[in-house]
């Protein structure tokens, strides 16, 4: 029997459609919350694949669309355009595109090499996830994860910053008894930090309409940021319009504004 090897997992995912890998050891999970973390989902686990899909610059930027299709009301187009663009092409599509490609790796892991394997969904938002108090619930966190695969830092929006994508990739991760070499963690702060605002203050935070961000006590600011350094007040989230019970997150504010990966595109 043969073993797998990092090399030949990052090459498949990468053939399937992803646009990062990155692999952790699960001892870089020290201290997840009980039951989340990899040896409470796989007693035997060495090693933690994750993977990415980065999200196309027109999707993230679709906040204007709606201004043209005059047909409509503003509100039903905004919603129009947050679930057609935004939420559609951003992230059912990428979440089921993951969610296929660890199924898949899973399934060789296993045949090809008898290596236990579990695919950790990213459920929150193909659908099929179930709402627990009111939130998606989920088991694994793609976020910890991918910062742990070295593949970011976590910013001041409380999104995991690729130093090439920036915020804009959606993450999926396979854990597998499989012994794989795991990537280094970042060394130098991918985040701009207070920079990004030109000494105002941080853009995420800056467009923040309502302070839904807040940095967390005790924070090592000039440290790479293996955990989330600021938490969500969801409550303070600005509505879409109205009424309307979609806040900032679910339309990009935070993620648009990053200045981290924007130099792919111009508008």
């Amino acid at each position: 029997m043969t073993e797998p090897t990092s090399a030949s997992v990052k090459k498949m995912m990468k053939e399937w459609g992803m646009t990062v890998v990155g692999i952790a050891s699960p001892e870089r999970f020290e201290g997840a919350p009980p039951g989340h973390g990899p040896y409470d989902l796989l007693p035997r686990v060495k090693s933690i694949v994750v993977a990415g899909v980065r999200i196309p610059d027109p999707v993230v930027d679709w906040d204007e669309y709606h201004l043209k299709m005059t047909e409509m009301e503003t509100d039903f187009g905004i919603r129009a355009n947050m679930e057609n663009f935004y939420m559609q092409m951003g992230h059912y599509v990428h979440d089921m595109m993951l969610n296929t490609a660890a199924i898949r790796l899973a399934n060789h892991l296993e045949t090809e090499h008898r290596r236990r394997s579990l695919p950790a969904v990213n459920a929150q938002h193909t659908g099929l996830g179930h709402p627990v108090h009111g939130a998606f619930f989920g088991f694994f966190s793609q976020r910890h994860a991918a910062v742990r695969a070295g593949l970011g830092e976590f910013g001041y929006n409380g999104l995991v910053v690729n130093p090439t994508y920036g915020p804009r990739v959606r993450y999926v991760s396979v854990l597998t008894e499989a012994e794989l070499e795991p990537d280094p963690l970042l060394t130098e702060p991918v985040c701009l930090r207070e920079r990004c605002g030109d000494g105002a203050g941080p853009l995420c935070h800056l467009k923040c309409g309502k302070g839904a961000l807040q940095f967390r006590e005790g924070v090592d600011h000039g440290a790479v940021f293996i955990d989330i350094p600021v938490r969500l007040e969801r409550p303070k989230c600005v509505p879409t319009a109205e009424g309307e019970d979609f806040g900032c997150t679910f339309i990009g504010t935070c993620l648009r504004e990053c200045p981290i990966g924007k130099q792919f595109t111009t508008r």
